[in-house]
C-alpha cells in the first residue's frame, strides 16, 4: 500500500470523514453534560465537611475550617 498524502491516512482509520459533520449536535451535548456532571463533582467536593473523601480512583485527603459559634453572624432582615 502506498499512501502519499496524510489525508490518505484519516481516510483509512476514519472510514466516514462527514461523521463528526453528522453528530455535531450529539457531541456538543454529551461534552456539556460530562462537564456539568463533573462540576457538580467537584462543587460537593468543595462545599463538604469530610476530611477524607473518595471518589472512583480519586482521594482527597484535607484540613476542613472549623465552624466556631463567635464567627457566625446572622442576619435577621426579614423584608
Amino acid at each position: 500500500m502506498n499512501i502519499d498524502c496524510p489525508i490518505e491516512c484519516i481516510k483509512e482509520i476514519c472510514p466516514d470523514p462527514e461523521w463528526l459533520d453528522k453528530h455535531n449536535g450529539f457531541l456538543i451535548t454529551l461534552i456539556g453534560a460530562l462537564s456539568a456532571v463533573l462540576g457538580v463533582v467537584f462543587s460537593y467536593c468543595l462545599k463538604s465537611r469530610c476530611k477524607n473523601i473518595r471518589f472512583c480512583c480519586l482521594s482527597c485527603d484535607r484540613d476542613v475550617i472549623q465552624i466556631e459559634r463567635q464567627n457566625i453572624e446572622l442576619n435577621n432582615n426579614i423584608v
